[in-house]
């Protein structure tokens, strides 16, 4: 299955990733509000697997402020993934600073 938003690609992969073939024969209707979900929790996911790997602590709020920006420049600016982070993180990095 080919989908063209990029959101719902991720979610779909995601989907497809944890629940396995059966979410492709039978694809679930998801509502914006679960794809935000869905990329909140693997975008939160990730971040702090970075951070971890790097033994560092990101600033209280810096990982919800960071994963909300993504899930809402993708699914309502409709940027891709890659957008989405560099944009987010160059936010995140002007309010909270390096790390």
């Amino acid at each position: 299955m080919i989908c063209s938003h990029p959101a719902r690609a991720v979610a779909h992969s995601l989907l497809a990733g944890c629940c396995g073939a059966a979410a492709l024969l039978a694809p679930v209707p998801l509502r914006a509000g679960m794809l935000e979900q869905i990329v909140i929790s693997h975008c939160s996911q990730a971040m702090k697997a970075e951070f971890d790997k790097v033994a560092k602590t990101p600033p209280t709020g810096m990982v919800d402020f960071t994963c909300t920006c993504v899930a809402d420049a993708m699914l309502t600016r409709r940027q891709s993934l890659d957008q989405a982070k560099t944009r987010c993180t160059a936010l995140a990095t002007r309010k909270y600073g390096a790390i």
